[in-house]
């Protein structure tokens, strides 16, 4: 018997920022403007109660596990979705991470509820023999965001392509569109009308090293004898960052590298809206909507070859591709940023729009939920 519910499990909304919650704050929004708030229920393992029922909103049920001491939390939520699982039985579950998949094969199995599940990339990359491992392989469809990540694990588990349906992260092109910056951030970060901005916004933890600011700064020598007048701006916080200053000042570049640290989400668009073109040369993105908000905000962009930056710059058409482990190969990408004609910022926020924006994504989510007879 159907109830006409969807059930959307995630590792936090509001706890912390980054892709994954971002990409599960969007789905949230798109099924419960898709089926309506009383038909959907959320269940999230790390946010704090309170803040997620003002997130929410009344109407929507929602049920998170913050309060549980981290070491007992994993198998204290597990246990969450598989009592709402079996008492509610959903037409549908949708996870927006591949660690709940072990719940989600035991859900189908003992309960018959369909299951859905996102693919982000790291996560889901070489996974080993295991419950993760088998969790995807009984799911019902994968929703990876990115064609590489399918095609990865297409491959890696031996699954066709029938068993996948894309739906790439998005972006709000109301507020990353194109504008001229607020002067007075030019006076904070002491730029001189006449430098030329290239602009990174990442994490800095020496784990993700591979989002590639090391290698930008490692052909910033080279790039500022070419470039005149050019600063490289990274925008994000992190252990990382006092090993990065090291560097730069060993290059003797320090003073055309600069650090920001924090930046909140409303200040962001005005950071992109300042810099001349983004970079961020990565090797294991699992999508980068980093290039979405930069292009959202008509700034031309560059990326790695080697990971799913191909699926946001549509492999060339939106930005310059770049062999990351190659620094000759960077060092021209960057020079093509700033020497070739820059794209009009209109044109580029209309493609981005075009292609990653909040109607396609709704689309395909309604596409993917009447799929599973859910209207």
């Amino acid at each position: 018997m159907k109830t006409g519910k969807l059930q959307i499990w995630v590792p936090e909304l509001v706890a912390r920022e980054g892709g994954i919650q971002s990409y599960s704050n969007e789905m949230l929004e798109a099924v419960v403007e898709i089926l309506g708030p009383e038909r959907v229920t959320v269940l999230s393992k790390s946010d704090n109660q309170a803040a997620l029922r003002i997130f929410c909103g009344e109407k929507v049920e929602a049920h998170s596990l913050g309060h549980v001491p981290s070491g007992v939390r994993t198998l204290a939520f597990s246990e969450l979705l598989l009592r709402k699982g079996l008492t509610e039985k959903p037409d549908l579950i949708l996870s927006t991470h591949a660690h709940f998949s072990p719940v989600g094969k035991m859900l189908g199995l003992r309960a018959r509820i369909p299951v859905a599940i996102s693919a982000h990339g790291v996560e889901v990359w070489n996974l080993p023999r295991g419950r993760t491992r088998n969790g995807l392989l009984a799911t019902d469809t994968i929703l990876p965001v990115s064609e590489y990540t399918r095609d990865r694990l297409m491959s890696e588990l031996g699954l066709p392509a029938e068993r996948f349906e894309i739906i790439h992260n998005t972006f709000d092109a109301k507020i990353f569109s194109p504008g001229p910056a607020r002067m007075k951030l030019r006076e904070t970060y002491g730029l001189r009308p006449e430098d030329k901005l290239l602009l990174c916004v990442s994490r800095m933890e020496a784990s993700e090293q591979y989002k590639g600011y090391r290698q930008i700064i490692q052909v910033m020598p080279s790039l500022i004898q070419k470039i005149p007048g050019l600063k490289f701006m990274v925008v994000g916080r992190g252990t990382d960052r006092k090993n990065m200053e090291g560097l730069a000042g060993r290059l003797g570049v320090r003073e055309h590298v600069i650090f920001t640290g924090y930046v909140s989400s409303e200040e962001l668009p005005d950071h992109y809206r300042l810099a001349d073109a983004f970079a961020m040369p990565s090797k294991r993105e699992g999508f980068g909507i980093v290039y979405l908000e930069a292009m959202g905000c008509g700034r031309r962009c560059l990326g790695g070859n080697k990971d799913a930056a191909r699926d946001a710059l549509r492999n060339g058409e939106l930005g310059v591709l770049v062999d990351p482990d190659d620094l000759q190969d960077l060092e021209q990408g960057v020079l093509r940023l700033f020497k070739e004609p820059p794209p009009e910022p209109e044109k580029l926020h209309h493609l981005a729009n075009q292609y990653f924006g909040r109607d396609v994504f709704r689309t395909k989510v309604r596409a993917l939920l009447e799929s599973f007879g859910l209207r």
